[in-house]
């Protein structure tokens, strides 16, 4: 039987499939945490579609599956949900009739403001505990870590 990896200072993220694996799990756990912390019923996915339109304005769905490495009609199902829950709307696009561009609604920018502010009380709360050296570690860190998110992502999803 495996045992898992003891906590340390370092790791080799560049070659050790076990550190990698370190690496993945806390980043999975963390975004868990501070999305449970949120009292909004809305999923994750619906969150992240919301964050990008919000971010982007007015969007195509091919857009919208596009960032979220979703197909098209996941994203049109998502979108619909969000739709029928009064976060976005649909607006016709006035350069091509057959497409319709996605719109956050007020209600929707304040839910995403809402869950926002929940995650960062989540994450202050969870940074009290750390010592200013490791505070000032992880925020060198983010740079890095949205440069591995790649394009369309400037580290204000949700």
């Amino acid at each position: 039987m495996a045992t898992a990896p003891s906590p340390s200072s370092e790791i080799d993220i560049a070659g050790s499939s076990a550190d990698l694996d370190r690496l993945r799990v806390v980043t999975l756990r963390i975004a868990r945490r501070i999305r449970t912390n949120s009292p909004e019923t809305t999923t994750a996915s619906q969150l992240s579609m919301l964050g990008t339109v919000m971010r982007h304005g007015p969007c195509t769905i091919s857009f919208i599956a596009e960032v979220e490495h979703v197909q098209p009609p996941s994203a049109s199902k998502i979108v619909a949900s969000l739709e029928q829950q009064g976060l976005v709307t649909r607006q016709t696009d006035p350069d091509d009739r057959r497409c319709s561009k996605i719109i956050i609604t007020d209600a929707g920018l304040d839910m995403v403001a809402h869950v926002r502010e929940a995650g960062r009380s989540w994450l202050a709360s969870r940074l009290t505990d750390l010592d200013d050296d490791e505070v000032r570690l992880l925020g060198q860190a983010v740079p890095v870590l949205e440069r591995l998110l790649g394009p369309y992502d400037d580290g204000t999803r949700n």
